[in-house]
């Protein structure tokens, strides 16, 4: 370790606790306070404590949070992290990657290929950190990208239980030509699994994985984030969002309504699903693109009645999308049932035609104004429904039901008898 680094970390050692939290400023502010002089040889002295204080992140005795310069000391441990404890034969057998075939052992992700399962030097694959300060294109995210609470839990499980083989494995795919950075030599760049990236040890199991393209080894990185049943942290809808955005800007996806819900479906099926076309109308809107029918939920549609109809609902009134059939009836009695009881007041309806699954004939723009008839004439069907069944009560046209309740309540009724 050299002469300022090994000073550096004594004088971080008697000022902070491991993982009490400091900042880069902090130790600028540190060092004048104290009068130090072991940066005095450089031109820059801040340069000097940036390159010490990646070191010994490098080294495991610091630990990097955020890209705000954010840090902590490690606590002691009698664990030897430079020792290599990851075994490429369990890898082989139980690694799997994003829409992995076990039988055949390759990956069906768009524009990916499966080269082989590998035990890596950390020193030879470039982490997200040092991909961002050479602007090199890395895994998407628009917000943060590393969580120190994720790092510790999954180092405290490789600790107390072994590393878990069976889970999704990181990614990386090569760096060609290599790039040389601050005495590495990066053959390798991380496409997936950057918190386990940041874990203490030197070596880093992962899959190695080819692209199509750029695009597809950036697409891969979001992909494996989409929410599943894997215990990560998700990416969100806006990184999806930047992600389609790109798409766009490599060619990849078209800009047109029908190539962004086929990729949100299909690649990113949990983001937003339960209002995908409005998150697509979103999504072009910011490219300039208008939808040929504008998408509404409920609350999208009271936002859009203030700001571009100036209006403001009063009790009375009623917004609602009509194209769910099963639905209708719920909301014609709550409508019926609210004039019951208020029948003084005038009740407005602000409607709009829904869209997406449940719905029996998605609207166009040839077809959207006989929904619109359609759905308000079912006002008038239901009125006639609800008296034809009146009639036929009164005149004793409809027999009762016999009602059979199925046993339910295990401790106190037989499974074979009726309620």
């Amino acid at each position: 370790m050299s002469n300022t680094k090994t000073q550096l970390l004594d004088i971080l050692k008697e000022n902070y606790e491991p993982e009490v939290e400091f900042h880069l400023q902090d130790i600028y502010k540190l060092l004048t306070d104290i009068h130090s002089t072991i940066y005095n040889d450089l031109e820059v002295p801040d340069s000097g404590v940036r390159r010490d204080v990646q070191d010994l992140r490098n080294e495991s005795l610091l630990t990097f949070v955020d890209y705000n310069g954010t840090y902590f000391l490690n606590s002691s441990s009698t664990v030897n992290y430079r020792k290599n404890i990851f075994s490429l034969e369990m890898l082989e057998r139980h690694g799997r990657i994003v829409m992995w075939n076990d039988k055949t052992k390759t990956t069906s992700a768009p524009g990916i290929t499966f080269i082989r399962w590998m035990i890596a030097d950390k020193n030879e694959v470039m982490s997200h950190t040092i991909a961002r300060e050479l602007n090199v294109p890395c895994q998407t995210r628009v917000g943060q990208a590393l969580f120190k609470k994720t790092q510790d839990e999954i180092r405290d499980s490789i600790l107390n239980e072994g590393y878990d083989y069976h889970c999704y494995q990181p990614a990386v795919s090569e760096l060609n030509p290599p790039i040389e950075y601050q005495g590495n030599v990066y053959k390798y760049i991380v496409r997936e699994g950057n918190n386990r990236y940041e874990l203490p040890w030197d070596y880093f199991p992962c899959a190695l994985i080819k692209g199509n393209t750029e695009y597809s080894l950036l697409q891969f990185g979001a992909m494996a984030n989409n929410p599943n049943k894997e215990k990560k942290n998700d990416c969100t809808p806006d990184d999806v969002k930047q992600m389609i955005r790109l798409g766009f800007e490599y060619g990849e996806i078209e800009r047109t309504e029908d190539a962004v819900y086929d990729v949100l479906s299909v690649r990113y099926k949990e983001t937003r699903k339960k209002d995908r076309r409005i998150f697509v109308a979103e999504i072009l809107s910011e490219e300039g693109v208008k939808l040929s029918i504008e998408p509404y939920d409920i609350t999208k549609a009271k936002k859009h009645l203030l700001e571009n109809y100036k209006v403001e609902l009063g009790e009375h009134d009623f917004v609602m999308g009509w194209g769910r059939k099963s639905d209708h009836y719920r909301k014609l009695h709550l409508m019926f049932e609210h004039q019951l009881k208020n029948p003084e007041a005038d009740i407005n309806g602000y409607y709009y035609l829904e869209m997406g699954q449940g719905v029996e004939i998605q609207p166009t723009e040839n077809n959207a104004a006989s929904l619109r008839i359609l759905a308000e004439n079912e006002r008038k069907l239901y009125i006639n429904h609800c008296c034809n069944v009146a009639d036929a009560h009164r005149a004793g046209q409809i027999k009762p039901i016999g009602v059979r309740w199925n046993a339910q309540v295990n401790g106190k009724e037989k499974y074979n008898e009726f309620q």
